[in-house]
Formats: C-alpha cells, sequence, structure tokens
C-alpha cells in the first residue's frame, strides 16, 4: 500500500506523463499529464489497452511495446500522434519513450512509459515553417530584386527575381562574395563601387545608387540598388539587405523624352507630308512647313483655324459631325484605298489628298495628329491605268468572244464535212469537232463570267458533260451522265483549261465509243473532291478495257496523249478496270486556286 502511494505521488508530481503498464498492456496507473493528454481522465485508462484508448494510434504504440519486452531494450525519444478526441482534427504529437519493467525472475512484466507532449511545440514550428514559406512566397512573387548579406558581403539568400532575370540558380550564387556574383562582374569598376557601397552599409549607412547589371544572354539591366543595415534586438548590425528595382524602362523613357524634346521641331519640319495637330472642336493647334506649302496659307493664318475651312464649300457642312463622331471613339485610322478626299487650297483649286488620323494624349486634353499626304500623280495615274484596263478587258472579251466564235466555226465545218464521209472518218470527225467545242467552251466560259483568269472547274465539266450528252448518241449508245461535287469550289487557270478539257473529253468520248456493247444503254458518273487536291474520278458500268490496254501504251492516239496532258497540268491519272465492271479514271490536280 505504501509503494502504490509512493508511486501515486511521483506520478502526480512528474512534469512529463508518466503511464506503468502491465505484462497485458492495460494501465496500472497513469498521471494527469499524459491522461489528460490522451484525452480522457486517470480513472478511464486504469485496466485499459492503449488501443483501447487511442484507436488510431495505439495498435502501432502497443507494437512497439511488445518489441521493447521481448528485446528488454528500452525505444526512447520516437515521435507518436493521434487525432484527439477522434473526427476533430486537432493533432496531439509526443516525444515517448517506453522502458521494460522487470519481475524478480528478472522477466519483463510491463512498460513504463514516459511521454512528453510537444503538440505546442509542433503548432510552433510548424506556424514558424508556414510563416517563412509565406515569407519566401511574397519575396519570389515580387519583381523588385532582394537579397540577404552578411555584414562582409556574402551573399545568404536571393528571391527568385534576379535569380531568373539572370538566368541563375540559387546555389550558383549563395556563399560567394556579392560584388563577385554574375550580376556585378561584367565590369571592375561596377564591382569596386558595389565593394565601397557594402562597406559603408556595414558601418550603418543606407546606401542607394542606379547601377548597370548583367543579366541573361549578357544583356544590361539599369537597377535602383539600395543597400540596408539590419539591425538585431540588441541594436547590433547583423546582415545587410540589397534591394533593386528595374529601372531601364525609366531611364529609356527619359532618354526618350530628351531626345524628343530635342528633334521634335526638325522630324515635325522636314516631314515631306503635311502635318497637323487638330482638337476635339475642329480648330488646327498646330501645322508644320509643308501644310504650307501645300494650301498656300501661313502658320499664322492656319493656326486657330477650323479645319473644315482646307476642305471645298460642299463638304464643309457634314465635316463638324465627322469630327465630333471621331471623338467619341478616337482611334488610329488611315485613309488610304478609301474614296478620294478632296482638300482646297488658298487659291480655290482642289487636289486629290489622303489623310491618316492618330490621338493622342496630350495631358488631359485629347488631340489629333492629322497627315496629309498629296496623291494628285497617283490618283491622275490611277485613273488612266483604270481607263487603259476598261479598254483592254473590253479587247480581250472581244478576243475570246471571236475565238470562240472561231472554233464554233470549225466545228460547224466538220459537222458538214461529215456528212459525206464515211463510217470511219465520220467518228474520227467527231472526235475533233468534240476536242473543238471542249476549247470553244473555255472561251466562252471567260467571256461569259467576264472573268480572264480563271474558270470554275466544276461548271465547266457540268457544261462540257451536256455538250458530250447531245454528242453520245452519235457513236451509237444511249448513254445516262451524272455528276456531283463535294467540298469547296476549284478554279482553273487559262494555261490549265485546255488540256484538263482534253483529258476529260478524251475519257468521256473513249466510253462513249468503247465502254458498251452495241445497243446496250450505259452510264458514266464523274465526280469531283476538293480538299488538299482536287480528285476528278470518271467511272462507267461497261465492258472494262481488253487485255494488255494501258495508259500511254494502246493503240489509240487519245490513250497515247493522256499522260502528257496530265504532265502539262502536273497531275496524275490512273486507271483501274476488270472485266464487265467497268474503268475508273482518276485525276489528282494539285495546287488549284481555291474559293
Amino acid at each position: 500500500m505504501g509503494m502504490e502511494k509512493l508511486i501515486a505521488d511521483l506520478l502526480a508530481t512528474s512534469p512529463i506523463g508518466i503511464a506503468v503498464l502491465d505484462s497485458q498492456l492495460r494501465y496500472v496507473h497513469i498521471n494527469h499529464q499524459l491522461a489528460d493528454s490522451n484525452g480522457l481522465s486517470p480513472e478511464a485508462h486504469i485496466g485499459r489497452t492503449p488501443r483501447d484508448v487511442l484507436p488510431e494510434a495505439g495498435p502501432g504504440l502497443e507494437d512497439i511495446m511488445h518489441q521493447v519486452m521481448t528485446s528488454g531494450l528500452a525505444e526512447c525519444n520516437f515521435e507518436a500522434s493521434a487525432e484527439i478526441p477522434p473526427g476533430s482534427g486537432c493533432i496531439t504529437y509526443w516525444n515517448a519513450s517506453y522502458h521494460p519493467r522487470f519481475d524478480k525472475q528478472g522477466e519483463p512484466c510491463g512498460i513504463i512509459a514516459m511521454v512528453e507532449d510537444i503538440s505546442l511545440k509542433k503548432r510552433a514550428e510548424l506556424a514558424i515553417r508556414v510563416s517563412n514559406e509565406r515569407i519566401r512566397k511574397v519575396l519570389d512573387a515580387l519583381f523588385t530584386f532582394v537579397g540577404v548579406l552578411s555584414r562582409e558581403g556574402v551573399l545568404l539568400e536571393a528571391n527568385r527575381a534576379p535569380l531568373e532575370q539572370a538566368g541563375l540558380e540559387l546555389a550558383e550564387v549563395q556563399g560567394k562574395l556579392f560584388w563577385e556574383c554574375y550580376w556585378w562582374d561584367h565590369d571592375p569598376l561596377v564591382q569596386s563601387e558595389l565593394q565601397q557601397a557594402i562597406a559603408r552599409a556595414a558601418s550603418g549607412e543606407t546606401v542607394r545608387y542606379d547601377v548597370v547589371v548583367r543579366m541573361k544572354n549578357d544583356s544590361r539591366m539599369i537597377i535602383d540598388f539600395m543597400l540596408r543595415p539590419l539591425h538585431d534586438e540588441d541594436g547590433t548590425i547583423s546582415n545587410l539587405i540589397a534591394s533593386g528595382i528595374d529601372i531601364t524602362d525609366r531611364k529609356q523613357n527619359e532618354l526618350a523624352l530628351q531626345i524628343s524634346e530635342t528633334y521634335f521641331r526638325e522630324v515635325v519640319e522636314s516631314t515631306p507630308d503635311g502635318l497637323m495637330m487638330v482638337d476635339q472642336h475642329g480648330i488646327i493647334r498646330l501645322i508644320n512647313t509643308r501644310m504650307e506649302q501645300l494650301f498656300g496659307y501661313s502658320r499664322r493664318e492656319l493656326v486657330g483655324e477650323k479645319l473644315s475651312s482646307l476642305l471645298p464649300d460642299h463638304f464643309r457642312s457634314t465635316h463638324d459631325s465627322y469630327v465630333t463622331q471621331f471623338f467619341t471613339a478616337p482611334s488610329a485610322r488611315g485613309m488610304a484605298n478609301r474614296k478620294p478626299l478632296f482638300a482646297q487650297r488658298r487659291d480655290g483649286s482642289q487636289f486629290p489628298c489622303e489623310i491618316g488620323l492618330n490621338p493622342m494624349q496630350v495631358g488631359e486634353e485629347v488631340l489629333t495628329l492629322a497627315c496629309i499626304s498629296d496623291v494628285s500623280e497617283r490618283y491622275y495615274a490611277k485613273l488612266e491605268l483604270e481607263k487603259a484596263l476598261q479598254e483592254k478587258t473590253v479587247l480581250l472579251g472581244e478576243v475570246h468572244h471571236r475565238v470562240k466564235n472561231n472554233l464554233q466555226v470549225i466545228s460547224s465545218l466538220l459537222s458538214l464535212q461529215s456528212r459525206n464521209a464515211t463510217a470511219e472518218v465520220n467518228k474520227a470527225l467527231l472526235d475533233s469537232q468534240n476536242h473543238v467545242r471542249s476549247m470553244a467552251l473555255i472561251h466562252q466560259l471567260l467571256y461569259e463570267r467576264n472573268d480572264f483568269s480563271r474558270i470554275p472547274m466544276s461548271v465547266y465539266v457540268e457544261r462540257l458533260i451536256h455538250l458530250l450528252r447531245d454528242v453520245s448518241t452519235g457513236y451509237g449508245n444511249h448513254i445516262a451522265f451524272s455528276f456531283q461535287r463535294a467540298g469547296e469550289e476549284a478554279y482553273l487557270e487559262l494555261q490549265n483549261s485546255i488540256p484538263f478539257g482534253l483529258i476529260l473529253n478524251e475519257i468521256v468520248v473513249n466510253a462513249c465509243k468503247h465502254a458498251f456493247r452495241p445497243g446496250r444503254p450505259g452510264k458514266v458518273a464523274i465526280h469531283m473532291h476538293s480538299a488538299a487536291s482536287v480528285v476528278l474520278e470518271i467511272r462507267d458500268d461497261g465492258q472494262g478495257c481488253p487485255p494488255g490496254v494501258s495508259l500511254g501504251h494502246a493503240s489509240t492516239l487519245g490513250f497515247q496523249l493522256l499522260p502528257m496532258l496530265s504532265e502539262q497540268l502536273k497531275a496524275t491519272l490512273t486507271l483501274e478496270t476488270a472485266p464487265d465492271q467497268g474503268c475508273c479514271f482518276t485525276l489528282t490536280i494539285p495546287d488549284l486556286i481555291r474559293e
């Protein structure tokens, strides 16, 4: 009884949590420090095991206790944690040591657990770590350059901005003397100035100056650089804080402003176009010498007058509304390629001009810089060119019309000649007549569309099929024609249209002459597909080509000409045939004009 009292007193007065467990790992004694940390009263522990008290962490703790009793060796200073109470989201951390208990025979008979609740310490460490990480993220997110130096000038830390701008990793510069780092070693004078600035900052002075530093790809950047001493709680300088802001743009802007102020008048006065500054009321604020030359007014006469005074009378009444509309949503506008605008000189004469408008914010006021170009020479040259082009267009149309008529005359002559010819000669004349008609159709389409550079491929195919349908009966068979197009329209240039028409004419006529047995009706289907290339399929349902017949090797002139015509088109032509299953010609033409 006295021993139990002594143990109870020791447990109660211990500054850390202590528990005594028997060989079955049941709590025999436990003090308030450990019981409270486990979330239960001391009485609720007695007779229960760790897994009963701590369902989440208990099984793992019992494994360690069994290992201690088996080996007879203590397990010291290991960490454990558990959610207490369960489901609360609050984690309790312990630093524990388990020592074996021995009976009188020296056999392990239980565990003495010494446990320190380190939850507060863990939370403090976590808070410090989170705070440090947050500070690091904030510094890394800043475009400002920030670094921490020792008093001797050794770089200890740097944020992301200066490292990324220079293409460096922190390990490449950390621990080096700051003036020997990549940013500064391009110029010994810059290094010397920085070394002196570090010495001044180490003595308590804040140093600030503009300096050129080296960045990625050996480029240069101007920064507003500052060195400031950092004092600890005792007021002693512990570190130096280096910071810098990129002022390259600002310096360049200052230089550009100086240049602008110096050369503005020279640029304005030397430009070959007329320049004037106009406010939102249409009042002229500024002009250059070229404006005086264009309009015949002096600078003193124009400045302060309305812009509309430089326009013809019939346009002045509506011009003010245009000015108001422009300043409602000002934007840069070029007047080229629009309806010609005419300006009026002092003597009343007018000249065509182009005007470019560029709004500018000058202080709190929006002004517009108008650039005026005299385009008289180009304007009248364009009129002459358009007149000549119109005359040539009419002439070219007449040429195509006459060529078409002449080809039709030739076709008619061939038709007349065939009336008195033998059957064999008649077929040859009919073939020639079809060739002539296919070429005449091209000139007819060019004349009808008033476009002498190209013809739509599908329109040409449809019209040519219509002609061939009319003459197919001349070969003794009734042929049904069909045409389908898939994809966008493709266009034939003039130099490609003749070989294309001859190829199509030759294939279709050959089908009419040879594909079908006498007296048997047949079908010729043409399908056009336009994608990366134009693919034209001409398929018949006739008896197929005789054995040994292939493109370029047949006895007929047409089959011998097809490869040559395909080569002129820069196209490929293939033939598939089978007995009693007809023929399929596939013409693939690359690089045709699309819509």
